[in-house]
C-alpha cells in the first residue's frame, strides 16, 4: 500500500473525475566507462620509407597522397598502393608486382623484419580487424608460394629463397586493408609508448549511462533478498535496460562493464558484482524484454 495520503475535493455529480499529480519517482543512475586498450590483441611491425624524396619510393610513380600514406601511415591510415590491384600474394612477396592492395608486415614484435631498413610503426590487429582488414599468415604465404613454384619450375630456386626469408627471417604477415587501416591504429614507437601510459594502458573511447528506476528495482531486490536469489533484480534491471538494446552496446558493457555494477538494495546493504557481462551481451544481441521473459525468477 502506498505511503502517500491524497487529500482532494470530491462532488457527487456522476462520472466526474480529478485528475491527481503523483511524486516523482526516485531513479538510480548508473555511467559505465568503456575503455579500449591499445594492442589488446597484439601488434604487427611495419618498416616504412622515412622520407617521400627516397629514391626507391619515387621510382614507384605515385602520387603525392600516395607517398604521404607510405611514409606517414600513423597520419593517414595504412593503405595498399593499389587496392583495386589483381596481383596475387606470391606477386607481391616475389617484389614482381610493386603496386599490390597488400602491405608487408612482420610478426616479430618490436623491431620486425630486421633484414628492412626504414622507420618503424606497429599495427594494431584489433583494430586492424575492426576496420575490416584481412591478414594472410606467414603459412599462407608459404603455401602460396609453393603453388607459385610448382607453375614456374623455372623460378624454383629464387621461390625457395623468398620463401626462406619470410618463414624464418621476416615472419612476413601481409596485411589487406579495406580499404585502409585507420591513423588511430597505426603507432610510432613513441606514440605506442604514449598510449601505453594513459589511465593504465587504456584509452577512454565512450561512456553510457542508463538509469533504474528505485521503485520497480526496489520491489525487485526485496524479492531477491526473501529468495536469496539474485535472480529477481537481475531480471529487472535486464528489462529496464532493454531499451538500451543494440549488439555493439550490450557487448561491449558486456565486456568492459562486467561485474563494476553496484545496486544499492536496502540500508548498508549493495549488491556488487552480480549483474555481469553474460547478461549485458544478451541485452544487446536478444532485447532486454525478451531476455528477461527467459530468466527464471529462483
Amino acid at each position: 500500500m502506498s505511503a502517500y495520503l491524497y487529500q482532494t475535493e470530491t462532488n457527487d455529480r456522476k462520472d466526474s473525475q480529478f485528475d491527481v499529480l503523483g511524486h516523482l519517482m526516485p531513479a538510480r543512475m548508473f555511467i559505465f566507462v568503456v575503455v579500449d586498450e591499445p594492442g589488446a590483441n597484439g601488434f604487427l611491425v611495419r618498416r616504412c620509407y622515412t622520407s617521400i624524396h627516397d629514391e626507391y619510393l619515387e621510382q614507384l610513380n605515385l602520387t603525392p597522397v600516395q607517398k604521404n600514406r607510405e611514409v606517414f601511415p600513423e597520419e593517414f591510415g595504412l593503405w595498399g598502393k593499389g587496392p583495386e590491384s589483381s596481383a596475387s600474394i606470391a606477386e607481391h612477396v616475389m617484389g614482381y608486382e610493386k603496386i599490390t592492395r597488400f602491405a608487408s608486415t612482420s610478426s616479430q614484435f618490436p623491431d620486425g623484419a630486421t633484414r628492412m631498413g626504414g622507420k618503424i610503426v606497429y599495427v594494431d590487429i584489433a583494430k586492424a580487424k575492426r576496420a575490416g582488414a584481412k591478414f594472410v599468415t606467414t603459412d599462407e604465404i608459404r603455401q602460396a608460394l609453393m603453388q607459385y613454384a610448382t607453375d614456374n619450375p623455372h623460378l624454383k630456386n629464387r621461390i625457395a629463397k623468398i620463401t626462406h626469408y619470410a618463414e624464418s627471417l621476416d615472419k612476413e604477415i601481409l596485411v589487406q586493408p579495406n580499404p585502409k587501416i585507420p591513423p588511430s591504429a597505426i603507432f610510432s614507437k613513441t606514440g605506442l609508448a604514449q598510449a601505453f601510459g594513459v589511465v593504465k594502458y587504456a584509452r577512454v573511447v565512450e561512456v553510457f549511462g542508463i538509469g533504474f528506476t528505485a521503485y520497480d528495482l526496489g520491489l525487485a531486490a526485496d524479492q531477491s533478498f526473501h529468495a536469496k536469489s539474485v535472480q529477481p533484480i537481475e531480471k529487472e534491471a535486464v528489462r529496464q535496460m532493454g531499451g538500451w538494446g543494440g549488439a555493439i552496446v550490450g557487448a561491449r558493457m558486456g565486456l568492459a562493464a562486467g561485474a563494476l555494477i553496484g545496486l544499492e538494495t536496502g540500508p548498508g546493504t549493495v549488491i556488487t558484482g552480480l549483474i555481469g557481462g553474460i547478461v549485458f551481451g544478451a541485452i544487446g544481441y536478444f532485447g532486454g524484454r525478451d531476455v528477461a521473459d527467459h530468466m527464471p525468477v529462483n
